[in-house]
């Protein structure tokens, strides 16, 4: 009779690490996709005043940022309007650019409340969601007006200076 003895490798340190590193990824990569499913089914089982309040508190909040941005945007034209630059505000196109990027950004946002639809403006939530979509959208035309503006200013400011 052979005593066969069995041999026991151990296991390459290498290759656990491995192995854990893949593991932990596809937790991780896991959890991530249950937080963003769980994110939206949890909006969907909301009930209809819960998600239209807090529509209107996120668009509420949003009317209040670009109400900001306007006063930032009269405050900067009118110190260009009353000269305090003596050379070229906007030489490398910028401050235009961002103007540009912000019409843009109105320009969507304005899309997207037409589209939501009538019915969504019914009860209390309904209610206030409508009049936060009111405030939102007569905040982005000011906005964007002002914006429009401070772009001419700034091209007609530089055009003396430049050329």
């Amino acid at each position: 009779m052979t005593n066969w003895r069995v041999v026991r490798r151990p296991i390459e340190p290498v290759m656990l690490l491995l192995a854990w590193k893949i593991l932990v990824c596809e937790a991780v990569l896991a959890f991530e996709r249950l937080r963003v499913c769980w994110r939206e089914l949890l909006i969907v089982l909301l009930p209809p005043l819960v998600r239209q309040t807090r529509c209107a508190r996120r668009m509420e909040f949003l009317a209040v940022r670009l109400g900001q941005m306007r006063r930032r945007i009269a405050a900067f034209e009118s110190s260009l309007l009353n000269g305090a630059f003596r050379e070229p505000v906007d030489a490398d196109c910028a401050i235009r650019g961002m103007l540009k990027g912000l019409k843009e950004d109105i320009r969507h946002i304005r899309c997207e409340m037409a589209a939501v639809p009538a019915l969504a403006a019914r009860g209390y939530g309904g209610r206030r969601l409508r009049a936060a979509m009111d405030k939102l959208h007569t905040v982005a035309e000011e906005t964007y007006a002002a914006a429009d503006r401070l772009l001419w200013e700034i091209g007609e400011h530089d055009l003396k200076y430049i050329a």
